[in-house]
């Protein structure tokens, strides 16, 4: 008898707490990035998840910048719905 995977086994992009993250769902950078440092951290600030990627989304901050953040850098805003 075949059964299926937990369903956070298949969905990637869950934040710190393991909320489920999508497209332009509103975020908050809570920790630092653990690989190399390219562009300045936005470690506290708000954006819009904008794209998403392999094992990274897009998120577009104040400014404009988009920035490619792991999902676990980051916490779903309470405004934002979903939960792996």
């Amino acid at each position: 008898m075949l059964t299926s995977a937990p369903r956070s086994a298949h969905y990637r992009w869950c934040d710190i707490d393991g909320a489920q993250l999508g497209l332009f769902y509103w975020i908050e950078q809570v920790t630092e990035d653990p690989g190399p440092e390219m562009l300045p951290s936005r470690l506290g600030q708000q954006g819009e998840v904008v794209g998403l990627g392999l094992d990274s989304l897009l998120v577009r901050f104040s400014g404009g910048l988009v920035v490619s953040l792991p999902p676990q850098v980051l916490r779903l805003l309470p405004d934002a719905p979903g939960e792996c």
